[in-house]
């Protein structure tokens, strides 16, 4: 793919990744998906596992997988461009992000496949855990990749504090600053893709000609 078109597709890949993870995340919720967290007691975990799923569950799970293709461009973009050791960084840390995300997404598809067929307790609980952590890993990861991302002015500073936000949740998994971080990251993205969209001028005026330089 040639930079100039990349240059085209990438801010609009982070406009679909935000659309289609949001909109997955919702489909899948509308289908029965297990709302629970690290927080609720293994009783209700093993119970909201027991009963089978609608097709909107595998529906939003397509959705959210799709989206992750939709991220690789976009980080493609923002790093793609830049030359040294921490735009190649960037470039890695998107990589380990979308791997340990398709991972814990796998896992959990098949928490919700085996949802209400005989599944045991343990197993559920085993499969949840594992689930989550990774799902928790990408708390950190994501905040490295806001600390590299090549931006300044308002973007820079407001991915400096999602970063912030997310390695807190990562601290204390159970409390609520790591899903509103996860949420925060999101909008994050959508807005770079927005503004690169509508104004590659001015997101050129708020990014550095080398990583960090």
């Amino acid at each position: 793919m040639t930079q100039d078109r990349l240059s085209r597709i990438g801010p609009v890949s982070g406009v679909a990744y935000a659309v289609l993870e949001l909109g997955g995340f919702a489909v899948a919720g509308a289908g029965g998906s297990a709302m629970v967290t690290l927080s609720d007691p293994a009783a209700k975990i093993v119970n909201a596992f027991a009963r089978p799923v609608g097709t909107g569950v595998w529906i939003g799970a397509y959705m959210e997988l799709a989206s992750l293709a939709a991220f690789a461009v976009f980080a493609a973009w923002l790093f793609g461009s830049r030359r040294g050791p921490l735009a190649t960084a960037g470039l890695i840390t998107a990589g380990v992000y979308i791997a340990v995300t398709v991972v814990s997404l796998v896992i959990g598809d098949v928490l919700e496949y085996r949802a209400g067929h005989c599944i045991g307790a343990q197993q559920t609980l085993a499969l949840f855990d594992l689930q989550v952590g990774l799902y928790t890993a990408t708390w950190g990861i994501a905040a490295a990749f806001l600390a590299l991302a090549p931006v300044t002015g308002w973007l820079r500073r407001s991915a400096l504090a999602i970063a912030a936000l997310s390695l807190i949740g990562m601290a204390v998994p159970t409390a609520d600053p790591g899903q509103f971080a996860t949420v925060l990251f999101i909008a994050w993205i959508l807005a770079t893709g927005l503004i690169a969209a509508r104004r590659p001028s001015a997101l050129a005026s708020a990014t550095p000609a080398t990583a960090h330089a």
